[in-house]
């Protein structure tokens, strides 16, 4: 009954959504989005969605953008239409860290899916120069799977050195 009236309720948010159609001289058609709506987000997005397996839901948006310091964040979480219960069968989070003075970014995920563990992942990268036709840059990750029917997964590590150039 739950599933029945959130898919009525998602049905109607939709269905309420003005939208225009234009047609071209040959015959192709669009969607008409007024300039009102087409404005940029204040920072943070929000997402609802649903497909033949299940829905779920997702936010992201800048938590810190001061000085040359920008730290974004977002989660998700989704539920399977098969599964019981309230509790979502897959969720996580990643949180992006940026020091544009230093050129340094880092990042750290976890997701999890029930009955299959979680991963976790956390990673660095510094671009040592940088110009316009040209990059090099290092940087390192670490990953792991933890829990779920295999157990604990090893350690995984990992280091690059990156270059680009445009010719």
């Amino acid at each position: 009954m739950k599933y029945i009236v959130l898919i009525g309720f998602c049905l109607a948010v939709v269905s309420a959504t003005p939208l225009e159609i234009a047609e071209d001289e040959e015959g192709q058609q669009y969607y008409m989005v007024p300039l009102s709506r087409a404005r940029r987000s204040p920072g943070s997005v929000t997402h609802l969605g649903a497909n033949e397996r299940g829905f779920g839901v997702s936010h992201q948006g800048n938590i810190l953008n001061k000085n040359g310091h920008q730290l974004d964040g977002g989660a998700y979480a989704s539920k399977n239409y098969q599964s019981h219960g309230l509790r979502p069968d897959q969720f996580g989070g990643r949180l992006d860290y940026n020091h544009a003075p230093s050129r340094t970014s880092a990042f750290a995920t976890a997701d999890h899916a029930r009955r299959y563990g979680t991963d976790v992942s956390a990673g660095i990268r510094h671009d040592i120069y940088s110009s316009k036709n040209f990059n090099v840059g290092v940087g390192g990750d670490y990953g792991r799977h933890l829990g779920g029917p295999g157990g604990n997964g090893r350690h995984q590590f990992g280091g690059f050195i990156r270059g680009s150039g445009r010719f």
